[in-house]
C-alpha cells in the first residue's frame, strides 16, 4: 500500500468513526470540546469583520461561537470530513439563526482556498487525527493572509488519565483491538512537540505562542465516562471490538472506573494546549 492511499484509508476511518460519534456530540459530559473550542476563538483574538477558517469544525462549536464576533460583515468557513458532522453542525447553526458560517466537506491537508484567503485559521481538537500535521499547518499557513494567525489546541500528557490507560490496557490485552503506540492527541501532547511542528511547518519561533490551562471536571458516574468514550475519537477504537463482546468490554471497563469514584464523582483531566502562529510577511 502505498502513503497516499495509507493516508487515505487513515481519513475514511477517521470520517467514519465521527460520523457514528456526531449525535453525542452534545451530551453534557463531552463538554470539553465545546469548553476547548470556545477558548481557543477567545485565544486567538478574533475580530470583527474577519473571514475565518474553522478546519475541523465537527458539530460546529468554534464556528458558533466566531460567528457574532466577525459579525454581519464577517464570514467563517467550517469544514470537516466528517459529513454526519457537518449535518449535525448545521442544525446547530440554524437553530442558533446564524447567517454568516457556511460549512463544507474538506480535507485539512489538502484545502481548495486561494493563498491568503483568511484572516485566521483555527482547528479546535482536531490537528492530531491528520496523517501529515506538518502538511495540514503548510496549508493553513499558505491560505492565511500576512499577519493573520494559525490556531489549533490539543491535550496534555495525562488528559483523560486515569480511565484513558484503563481503556486502552483492556481493550488491547483482553479484545485484540491494535492501538497505535502514538495516536490521537498523543501525538501533539507537549508544548515541546507543539514548537516542533510549528517550526517544521515554517512558523518563526519568535511568532509562537503556547499555554496550557486545565479545563478539567467531575463526571457524576461511570455513564458520563462512557458517554465520553462512544461519542468521541475513543468510538473508532471501541468499534473494533465485535458486537457480541461490546457489552462485556462495557462492563468490565466501567468496574474498573467506578472504583475511581469520590464523593465528588470522576475526575476528568482536560490540560489542553492552545498554540497561536502568527504569519509574518
Amino acid at each position: 500500500m502505498t502513503q497516499d492511499s495509507t493516508a487515505k484509508e487513515h481519513k475514511q476511518k477517521v470520517a467514519a468513526g465521527f460520523n457514528l460519534a456526531s449525535v453525542g456530540y452534545a451530551r453534557q459530559a463531552v463538554r470539553f470540546l465545546a469548553m476547548t473550542a470556545r477558548r481557543l476563538v477567545e485565544i486567538a483574538a478574533i475580530r470583527s469583520q474577519e473571514t475565518i477558517l474553522d478546519v475541523a469544525t465537527g458539530t460546529g462549536h468554534s464556528a458558533i461561537a466566531i460567528s457574532p464576533i466577525v459579525g454581519t460583515n464577517g464570514r467563517v468557513i467550517g469544514i470537516d470530513l466528517s459529513p454526519d458532522m457537518l449535518e449535525v453542525a448545521q442544525q446547530n447553526i440554524t437553530k442558533a439563526i446564524l447567517d454568516n458560517i457556511q460549512l463544507q466537506l474538506g480535507d485539512a491537508e489538502n484545502l481548495s482556498f486561494e493563498d491568503e484567503s483568511f484572516d485566521k485559521v483555527i482547528c479546535a481538537s482536531g490537528i492530531f487525527f491528520l496523517p501529515d500535521m506538518q502538511a495540514g499547518l503548510q496549508e493553513w499557513l499558505r491560505v492565511t493572509k500576512p499577519g493573520g494567525v494559525v490556531a489549533f489546541s490539543s491535550f496534555g500528557e495525562t488528559a483523560f488519565n486515569p480511565m484513558r490507560e484503563m481503556y486502552a490496557n483492556r481493550i488491547q490485552n483482553n479484545y485484540g483491538v491494535i492501538l497505535p503506540p502514538s495516536r490521537g492527541f498523543q501525538r501533539l501532547n507537549t508544548i515541546q512537540k507543539c514548537q516542533d511542528l510549528m517550526q517544521q511547518a515554517g512558523f518563526r519561533p519568535e511568532a509562537v505562542e503556547i499555554r496550557t490551562e486545565q479545563l478539567g471536571y467531575y463526571l457524576q458516574n461511570v455513564d458520563d465516562w462512557w458517554d465520553i468514550v462512544w461519542n468521541t475519537g475513543f468510538r473508532h477504537s471501541v468499534s473494533q471490538i465485535a458486537p457480541e463482546k461490546l457489552a462485556q468490554f462495557k462492563t468490565e471497563h466501567l468496574a474498573e472506573v467506578r472504583e475511581l469514584a469520590t464523593d465528588k464523582g470522576i475526575w476528568l483531566d482536560v490540560p489542553a494546549i492552545f498554540v497561536v502562529g502568527k504569519k509574518v510577511s
